[in-house]
């Protein structure tokens, strides 16, 4: 398990990088200096315990450039999209396309929401932006409880190591900013995963599934892990590479709740 980070800033040629540095409990199994970078562009650096700091140093400003054009491409990624207002005919993310509003107020109705043709159908008593958000978000939840859940049951198959008779992981739900999910291995293991992936296409969702039920047998993300996911999903990069990519899109209502705050 990981400590509280070490905060910092990384002047690249003036532009400034945050950071937070991650150091593993020294008993954890050979870590391995990893970097990554969060929905809110804050690169995320762990390694072990005792790492040099111009060590640490020489491998950001190795690839440091790169660092600042995935954060540029997602902050442009935001500037495009406007802050969602939750209004007629506004287009809204569900399985990687985009579908348009249309609101119905009618008291004599039950608050709901259908997709069908290309159009996210909604009936609501009083329609006022929060209400909309708030139903969208029970909808969104409740198609990634349904669609998630499905797809453990097609992945299944393809992860023997779990004995799916008599200990099925629990799968949760939960929104978060900064990952897509999360494997707690006990008695009973549980897989953790963000709500907003089901905003992003299925191959994305079943990569990230397939990612998480792999810490089942190998914790770390070693060459081993990495190799037991490549062969279940040979593509896996291409899928990771779509949810970094998107992950501003996906993540934006979450951010920007974040920033108001």
């Amino acid at each position: 398990m990981a400590l509280h980070p070490k905060k910092f800033n990384f002047n690249y040629h003036g532009y400034l990088i945050p950071c937070e540095l991650y150091l593993p409990h020294p008993l954890t199994k050979k870590p391995k200096i990893s970097l990554s970078i969060t929905p809110e562009q804050i690169l995320k650096i762990r390694a072990p315990q005792k790492t040099p700091r111009t060590y640490l140093i020489a491998v950001i400003e190795k690839h440091a450039s790169k660092i600042v054009q995935h954060i540029e491409t997602q902050q442009n990624h935001l500037k495009k999209r406007e802050k969602l207002q939750f209004i007629q005919s506004e287009k809204h993310l569900f399985l990687g396309e985009y579908y348009p509003l249309n609101i119905k107020e009618n008291i004599h109705y039950k608050p709901n929401i259908q997709l069908i043709d290309g159009i996210l159908n909604i009936n609501i008593r009083q329609d006022t932006p929060q209400k909309i958000e708030r139903l969208l978000d029970s909808w969104y939840r409740f198609q990634a409880l349904d669609l998630f859940f499905e797809r453990i049951l097609v992945i299944k198959p393809s992860i023997p190591w779990i004995d799916w008779e008599n200990q099925p992981p629990i799968l949760r739900i939960k929104k978060m900013t900064s990952r897509w999910g999360s494997y707690i291995n006990r008695s009973p293991s549980i897989i953790t995963l963000n709500q907003h992936l089901i905003k992003a296409p299925l191959s994305c969702i079943d990569y990230v599934i397939i990612h998480e039920l792999c810490h089942a047998k190998e914790l770390n993300h070693s060459k081993k892990f990495h190799a037991l996911v490549a062969k279940i999903m040979p593509n896996w990069k291409i899928y990771q590479a779509q949810l970094k990519e998107r992950a501003s899109l996906l993540l934006y209502n979450a951010q920007s709740k974040a920033e108001d705050k």
